[in-house]
């Protein structure tokens, strides 16, 4: 299996811009600190090559794994987070089920988690 990786010039000032807009907190599970948080890409990085400045949020980085593979997504249509069932026998992530995240978006934001459901719909529910 091949993989597309792309080098992630300007990643470093995009967290600084996600951290200052948005503080020590992780959209998923709230205050954090800022060496455990990541600056996740509501897109895949690998594919556009452009750091968008709405398109990311910060995420504690088993978070942010989870969301990149798809287990961790966020519902459109109620901006709740729900949680693939691959990862309810983890309590840590099964708790977050239905939850709302702890910040507000942008619409920007909103369109690239519709995107991001719509992939984790086909990945993890057929």
């Amino acid at each position: 299996m091949q993989s597309l990786v792309r080098v992630r010039r300007g990643q470093r000032h995009f967290r600084e811009h996600l951290l200052a807009a948005q503080g020590n907190l992780c959209a998923f599970t709230g205050g954090a600190p800022s060496q455990v948080l990541e600056a996740g890409h509501l897109y895949s990085y690998a594919q556009v090559g452009t750091h968008f400045e709405h398109g990311g949020m910060m995420l504690r980085r088993d978070i942010h794994r989870l969301f990149d593979d798809g287990m961790l997504a966020v519902q459109p249509s109620n901006m709740r987070i729900d949680v693939a069932p691959t990862l309810e026998r983890f309590p840590q992530y099964a708790r977050l089920h239905n939850q709302p995240l702890t910040l507000r978006l942008r619409d920007e934001q909103v369109d690239w988690l519709s995107m991001h459901w719509r992939e984790h719909q086909l990945m993890h529910l057929g």
